[in-house]
């Protein structure tokens, strides 16, 4: 029973993202006057679709074939290391820059969906000296839920900083649908 409550599960993630997301993204360039810009907007997100539908089939595969595994290790409460980077400023999608710009000077924790993937961002919020930075400990997936855990990497004792307020901040990107859950420690 359980097998094909995952497989349905798989089966209309799959639907959704085939069918529901492309017209979002399509309807999305709506009333635009831009032609072109319309035009490109639909020819990427049906590239999207078809790399998207291949990603799916190519998930289901995966997950259909160690079953087993998965189940036990969901049973053993075991969690699984995520592949995540470091986005740098520039190379942001603009309503993530406009993020940080608007908060990297408070603590704070962010979480924005962009397409299939979440950009995490963390800011330990106004330190007396340079030196201090966002340090990623963990990202892992257990049970559907992937979680982020960071900490405050302080300046040695005695190196030589900055004699100024400084504000750490990191951004990540983990490509994921699952929801993310973050921890400090």
């Amino acid at each position: 029973m359980k097998k094909s409550k995952k497989l349905c599960l798989i089966f209309l993630m799959a639907a959704f993202t085939v069918l529901v997301l492309p017209a979002a993204g399509f309807l999305s360039g709506c009333g635009t006057e831009n032609t072109e810009q319309t035009a490109q907007t639909a020819q990427t997100s049906q590239t999207a679709q078809t790399s998207q539908t291949a990603q799916t089939s190519q998930t289901a595969q995966a997950v259909q074939l160690p079953q087993h595994a998965q189940q036990q290790n969901e049973q053993e409460g075991a969690a699984v290391n995520v592949d995540y980077e470091a986005i740098a400023y520039e190379v942001m999608p603009d309503n993530v820059k406009a993020l940080v710009d608007g908060h990297k000077k408070e603590a704070a924790v962010v979480i924005v969906a962009v397409n299939y993937s979440k950009y995490i961002f963390i800011a330990l919020g106004p330190r007396p000296t340079g030196g201090y930075s966002v340090a990623i400990k963990s990202v892992t997936e257990r049970q559907g839920v992937v979680t982020v855990v960071y900490g405050e990497q302080k300046p040695e004792k005695g190196a030589m900083v900055t004699q100024a307020f400084t504000y750490p901040w990191i951004v990540i990107k983990i490509d994921t649908e699952l929801p993310v859950d973050t921890l400090f420690e």
